[in-house]
């Protein structure tokens, strides 16, 4: 259920309001030439046409209706709600209640998810609103992107934003995404004359995405109903604009999970039960897509099949098996996922049909995505199969540790800068955030763990880490003391790796 915005809601949307203003008013065409967004594979980027789009989001704030979802899933900090009809419309952006919420040390993080949900309302004729979700900065996708695909996505938003906001503040990666997964990315992608499996992870990502979004799409359309007039004799507009949900629908009646639309009392609906079956699609796939965004790759020598664990995010690939072109390493790693994930609960309703599942999904994609996504696929499919020799393997492997422990030393050290300012903060909500960073740490000193025995940590390194969790730890104790103990065992962990 969603509500109207208190008044209180009102006014913190006001000031995102004017923060997104203000990073709109520093998208010059040269500006966003210089973030570079666009710079894919493929044809020249047409940096003009993207400033106007750009340019158009402040506009678009002040146009588009907002409502709080309570409800909201976690996935999701806001969702734009765009109408099923035969010319679709923006119905309302719905937000997350934290998102407009007390506080104001994350308000330009706030600004960013509206600019994502923004550039989703940008319409360009009639019912025809081109920015959809292709690849996400955090995702596996991210930079593989072609310069047209890149224009349409919403996250090239707000990375576009990001990098303008940096510019101005001269604060370099303030917000932009870090963490393993950004560094294992870059890695594999400098590697992409050696192995494909970068590629080969990004059209996994894209993949599961889709199939994502398709299912949330079903559930919707599982509880549409239609007259026995219009189901019996449907107007080919209606047709063809369900035709792909519908076949998704049937494709489901006949692997038995549930029975195909019929008429009853002059309605041709799916019955409740099934309307259940087709609503736990979509917490399948966002368990499947967090798999995804979980993946820790451990490059091995031996060994004839890939495998993912779900708890640690391992998946160990022998070289053996990636003798491959993306698209078909793909295959492999969708497999390796589903087979990994079969015990989760959201799993076992589909675990039969999973792979079939997933493609069906991405297969029948809305129309516009659908084409979007199969000009995408065949710049995939141009890439060759390559097999890197044992020596090569064995190097990708140490630098991809190289690189995450690299990661870890920036973010660290930015913690380090932020965290005394952060609390000083007036405002006990906005201090907040330190109670969570014995977790945050907490991750990271596990992950160097699990590392340990295939790349020691330098004892330098070593060295400077457990400097800056002293630090940081004197000032989150400082406002949270009961924090003291999880502290002390993480340098206890960290000092057990010297």
């Amino acid at each position: 259920m969603t509500r109207d915005l208190s008044p209180a809601e009102q006014k913190v949307l006001a000031t995102i309001t004017a923060r997104i203003d203000a990073i709109v008013a520093l998208g010059t065409v040269a500006e966003l030439t210089a973030t570079t967004v666009l710079n894919g594979p493929g044809a020249a980027p047409d940096y003009p046409a993207f400033q106007q789009r750009f340019a158009r989001l402040g506009r678009r704030m002040r146009e588009v209706r907002f409502v709080v979802r309570e409800d909201l899933p976690a996935t999701m900090g806001a969702n734009t709600v765009i109408t099923g009809d035969e010319v679709p419309s923006v119905q309302e952006i719905q937000l997350r209640p934290s998102l407009v919420g007390p506080g104001t040390r994350d308000l330009t993080d706030r600004a960013l998810t509206l600019v994502h949900e923004l550039s989703h309302t940008l319409n360009e004729g009639l019912g025809d609103h081109p920015v959809k979700d292709y690849a996400y900065r955090s995702g596996w996708a991210w930079t593989y992107l072609s310069a047209e695909v890149a224009r349409s996505n919403a996250d090239t938003y707000v990375e576009a934003a990001v990098m303008l906001i940096e510019r101005s503040e001269n604060a370099w990666g303030r917000y932009q995404r870090f963490g393993r997964l950004a560094a294992r990315r870059g890695q594999l992608a400098r590697r992409s004359g050696t192995t494909t499996l970068g590629g080969a992870l990004a059209w996994l990502d894209i993949m599961v995405n889709r199939a994502w979004i398709r299912a949330g799409d079903c559930e919707g359309f599982a509880r549409t109903t239609f007259t026995e007039a219009k189901w019996k004799t449907p107007e080919w507009a209606v047709w063809k604009r369900h035709a792909r949900s519908l076949a998704l629908e049937n494709l489901l009646a006949s692997w038995g999970y549930i029975t195909e639309r019929t008429v009853r009392g002059g309605v041709a609906c799916l019955l409740p039960r099934d309307q259940t079956v087709v609503a736990q699609l979509f917490p399948y796939l966002s368990e499947l897509k967090h798999a995804v965004d979980l993946i820790d790759p451990l490059l091995v020598e031996r060994g004839d099949r890939i495998t993912f664990d779900p708890t640690s995010g391992a998946l160990r690939v022998p070289r053996g098996t990636v003798d491959r072109a993306p698209l078909a390493l793909a295959e492999l790693l969708l497999d390796a996922l589903i087979e990994g994930t079969a015990g989760l609960p959201a799993a076992k309703p589909f675990a039969q049909r999973a792979r079939e599942l997933v493609r069906a999904l991405v297969d029948q994609d809305r129309d516009a995505e659908r084409q979007v996504v199969a000009t995408l696929r065949s710049v995939f499919a141009a890439v060759p199969a390559l097999l890197p020799n044992a020596d090569r393997w064995a190097d990708l492997a140490v630098e991809l540790d190289a690189a995450v422990l690299d990661d870890l030393r920036f973010r660290w050290e930015r913690l380090a800068k932020d965290i005394p300012a952060v609390a000083g903060l007036p405002d006990e909500v906005d201090r907040e955030v330190l109670a969570g960073l014995a977790a945050y740490f907490a991750e990271d000193v596990e992950r160097l763990r699990a590392g340990h025995g295939r790349t020691p940590v330098p004892q330098d390194v070593h060295r400077e880490l457990a400097a800056t969790l002293k630090e940081a730890a004197l000032h989150i104790t400082n406002a949270y003391p009961g924090q003291r103990p999880e502290l002390d065992r993480l340098r206890v962990r960290l000092e057990a790796l010297a």
